[in-house]
């Protein structure tokens, strides 16, 4: 059924953050910004040291590395032309709630956490959307072949009837 879709889709609406291996933003008092979230990612991003340059010995590692760079590169465009802003945002709040408690702001770590529960509930909608929607796809393709069989059926019982006729 849609269910085994639904449970992924759900559960990837409240981690967003493990299909693109964003690094870690480190705990801290600092209130931050989404802004700030994506600047982290690109900057630990450009700063994280790769594999040594592979020798003619083992030519499979060129391929690896290679592929790393490529990954990283398309991860830093994609961070900043805002393909990612939700993830940041998620991140940023987690993180607000978790400073403003730090700081004994109670009410400002409520109001943080309040946001972050609107956002993930906001994203399980739109997950659950998505489901339904290729729920609806799969069904009118379905009905779209039930309706080419009965047609098929149709001309092959005009054609059988024929055939009894003559």
């Amino acid at each position: 059924m849609i269910f085994h879709r639904v449970i992924p889709l759900f559960l990837s609406a409240l981690a967003p953050l493990t299909a693109a291996e964003f690094p870690n933003v480190p705990g801290s008092d600092r209130v931050l910004t989404t802004m700030e979230v994506k600047n982290f990612w690109v900057n630990h991003l450009h700063n994280q040291p790769l594999a040594p340059e592979p020798t003619r010995l083992h030519p499979e590692k060129a391929e690896a590395r290679s592929h790393e760079i490529t990954r990283r590169r398309e991860l830093i465009k994609a961070i900043r032309a805002g393909q990612h802003d939700l993830a940041a945002r998620l991140v940023c709040l987690s993180h607000n709630v978790e400073a403003w408690t730090r700081q004994g702001d109670t009410g400002k770590a409520h109001e943080s956490e309040r946001q972050l529960l609107l956002v993930r509930e906001h994203v399980a909608k739109m997950a659950a959307l998505e489901a339904q929607r290729e729920a609806a796809v799969k069904i009118g393709n379905a009905a779209e072949q039930v309706a080419q069989m009965d047609a098929e059926l149709q001309r092959l019982q005009q054609l059988q009837t024929q055939l009894v006729q003559e």
